[in-house]
């Protein structure tokens, strides 16, 4: 009730702290890799303002099995000065999805022009990648934009609620531009349940007469 952590253990048990390196770069991406988070915070510190000088540990890591290891990895690569697009790139080309979806969150949040990559992946074959993707173009001023919101939203399947909710929110500020350009590529077939779902969530101004019918 007051916030104590007891930890269990066999009798005779006695826990050990490991120790921490964050001078060298081979021991800082070990301590990245600790369950606890104040260490972690501690390592991905030591190993941003080594830049650079980290990279070649940093990858072995990258380049290693476990999926959330690489993306606490990727998430450092791709901070590396002159390095960002090539590791987004690498993330973007990745077969584990959730990389891919990392790929594209760091790419927004360090500021890299969303359009060709969502451009790279409108036709992913996983939706969560999708997903991303829409949210990706939020708030886009990019001519491009609505044409890949209208692709994104044609692989909607009619099921998935949290892919209709993504396309909602993705629409925000753009509901006429995006839908129209969505509603001249399916034409006489805007009746589906997947159609009937982005007319419903839509709050473009042809909507009210569509909701009608």
């Amino acid at each position: 009730m007051t916030g104590r952590i007891y930890r269990v253990a066999p009798p005779g048990h006695r826990p050990v702290v490991p120790a921490v390196d964050l001078k060298t770069a081979q021991g800082a991406v070990a301590a990245l890799q600790s369950p606890n988070n104040a260490t972690r915070h501690l390592a991905w510190t030591a190993l941003h303002g080594m830049g650079k000088r980290a990279e070649g540990e940093l990858q072995k890591l990258w380049n290693g099995p476990d999926a959330r290891q690489r993306a606490r990895a990727l998430h450092l690569l791709a901070r590396i000065r002159g390095e960002e697009s090539k590791y987004v790139q690498a993330a973007l080309k990745d077969k584990d999805s959730d990389i891919r979806i990392t790929g594209l969150r760091i790419a927004r949040e360090r500021g890299l022009d969303a359009i060709p990559l969502v451009r790279q992946l409108v036709n992913d074959p996983s939706p969560q990648v999708r997903r991303e993707c829409a949210i990706a173009l939020r708030h886009s001023q990019s001519p491009e934009a609505p044409k890949l919101w209208a692709a994104l939203a044609q692989q909607h399947d009619g099921q998935d609620r949290w892919y209709l909710e993504a396309l909602g929110i993705a629409a925000d500020k753009n509901e006429d531009a995006y839908f129209n350009a969505w509603f001249a590529a399916v034409g006489d077939r805007w009746n589906t349940p997947a159609g009937r779902d982005i007319i419903w969530r839509s709050r473009a101004k042809k909507c009210p007469e569509l909701l009608v019918k």
